[in-house]
Formats: C-alpha cells, sequence, structure tokens
C-alpha cells in the first residue's frame, strides 16, 4: 500500500516539486535540478523526491523529501540513512523534510541526539495547509494535493468537486482529465474520500478506468506471480510447461479475486466491481460475503 502511494506521488510531483517546496518547505525559489532517486552502496533505497537546490543566495543544497501516507517507527532511522547515503554521493548539505500525508497526527521521531551524532530531519503535515493553497494552482498536479489538505470545515464531498472541476478546467484534454480524475481518485482514500470522488467524476461524466490504477495492477501482478510459484512446483510432478501454465491462470484469478476484495472495501458496488475485473458477479457477491464475514 505504502509503496503505491510512494508511486503516485512520484508521478504527480515529477514536473512540480520546486513549487511544493516553495509552498509547503518555505524553500526560496532557485535552480531546481533533479537528482536520481535510487541510492545503492551497500544497500539500495529509493527516494521519493530528490533535488540539488541553488538558491539565489548561498551555497547549493540537496533536498531530499519523503511522503507518508502513515507513521512509520523507522522513520528516523531511514531519514539517517538518506542522509548518509546522499552526502556520500554529493558531498554538500542536504536538507530533508517527510511530507505526512495521511489522516492521522504524524508522531514519528525526527531528531537523534548523541555524544557524537546530532541529527535531525523537519516533519511536515499537509493537513496544516488550506486547501486553497493548492487549488489555485495552474498546474493540475499541484491541484491534486488540495484533497490531503485542510479543508476548513468545509464538506469533503463539496470540496472533492471543486477540485474535480478545477481539473476539468486546466485538463488539456479526455485523456488527461481521466488520468488526473484517477490519481485523485487514490489520493482521496486517504481521506475515506475516494468513492466520493469515483462518483462525482461518473456524474460528471469523467471516465475513470480503475484497471490503469497501481493498485489494481499490483494486485494482478501478486496473483500471477502467486500462479507462477504454484506452477513451477506442480512442474516439478506434471511437467514444467503444464505447470507453470496453470499457475499463471490461477495466479490471474486470485489477482482479480484480490482487486475485487480492494474494490469492495473501499465502497464500490458488486455490479462494478465485476464489470471492471471480469468476475462473474456471483463470485463477487461471494467474495463479498466472506469479506462481511470477516474470512
Amino acid at each position: 500500500m505504502a509503496q503505491d502511494y510512494d508511486k503516485i506521488f512520484r508521478e504527480v510531483l515529477k514536473d512540480i516539486f520546486p513549487v511544493v517546496a516553495r509552498k509547503v518547505l518555505g524553500i526560496a525559489q532557485g535552480k531546481y535540478q533533479p537528482l536520481p532517486g535510487d541510492m545503492q552502496y551497500t544497500s539500495e533505497r529509493e527516494a521519493d523526491q530528490v533535488w540539488e537546490v541553488t538558491p539565489p543566495a548561498g551555497e547549493p543544497f540537496v533536498l531530499h523529501c519523503e511522503f507518508q501516507s502513515a507513521n512509520d517507527r523507522q522513520m528516523l532511522s531511514r531519514m539517517l540513512l538518506y542522509h548518509g547515503f546522499l552526502y556520500y554521493q554529493r558531498k554538500m548539505p542536504v536538507h530533508q523534510y517527510v511530507i505526512c500525508v495521511g489522516k492521522d497526527k504524524p508522531e514519528m521521531e525526527n531528531q537523534l541526539q548523541s555524544d557524537r551524532l546530532s541529527y535531525s530531519y523537519q516533519l511536515i503535515d499537509l493537513k496544516s495547509f488550506s486547501y486553497q493553497t493548492f487549488l489555485q494552482s495552474d498546474h493540475s498536479a499541484e491541484v491534486l494535493l488540495a484533497i490531503l489538505a485542510d479543508f476548513r470545515g468545509e464538506p469533503g464531498e463539496l470540496i472533492a468537486g471543486k477540485i474535480i472541476a478545477k481539473l476539468r478546467e486546466l485538463s488539456g484534454g479526455k485523456l488527461e482529465l481521466s488520468q488526473r480524475a484517477l490519481q485523485l481518485v487514490r489520493l482521496a482514500v486517504l481521506r475515506n474520500l475516494g468513492k466520493t470522488v469515483f462518483n462525482l467524476s461518473k456524474k460528471m461524466a469523467i471516465t475513470i478506468d480503475i484497471r490503469e490504477d497501481a493498485l489494481y495492477q499490483l494486485d494482478q501482478e501478486e496473483g500471477l506471480q502467486k500462479g507462477k510459484e504454484e506452477g513451477k512446483l506442480e512442474g516439478l510432478h506434471k511437467g514444467k510447461e503444464e505447470g507453470l501454465l496453470k499457475g499463471k491462470e490461477e495466479g490471474k484469478l486470485a489477482g482479480k479475486e484480490e482487486a475485487v476484495l480492494g474494490m469492495l472495501k473501499e465502497g464500490f458496488s458488486e455490479q462494478v466491481a465485476a464489470r471492471i475485473t471480469g468476475l462473474p458477479l456471483e463470485r463477487v457477491a461471494q467474495l463479498k460475503q466472506q469479506l462481511e464475514a470477516g474470512q
């Protein structure tokens, strides 16, 4: 789940992160140069956002930012590890931030003091910013972040409607609008508004193909991998090709069923889940019964 949101934030922020850094992190304008996020030395890590920033005045520095959807007890250790990798690679100051985008209050340690080391990173809650901070942007990707900000007491459905309307205004065509709407659905899940955004998009005649969603694809891939492994084991007794083929088929079915369960948990109807995944409605109904029974 967390890996899926990492991917979404990388996609959404890849072109607009300098703008977000100015608004959310308070970093002055300057020259921003993206750096590789993968860090490999004795182990491999992939950071969410890594940029080399050259401010109008002062020395360049590395800006590293992680987007976190849930509290992580290992966050302090992770950020310290990132800091070591980045300094090892770039040999310049490293400024680090963790932006919390989940519904829970951030409660992660962000300072480490010992007799030989003093280290800290800055912890920021995106809910401390008004949704208008992002809704007023001229970049459709930045507008998406409004769903994760402070609604200032306004109903979630009203805010979702404003965001969708702004995305329609800014998007260059149906394809871009559909992609942004899908990203908005996934981010809205962090505010328990996924179904609301999905239904509002349908009412506004925006096509959303959930099969392009990263979580749906992840379910499919996990099911397929499971099928491959089962197929390989069976292939030891019945022949590798026959077993692998069966495993793949079982994997596809398992992936579809996992996707259905995920959609049902988020409030999608049985009919929608069946239409999107291609599973028979009867099987979807059985899975819903199992879900409600806590199996």
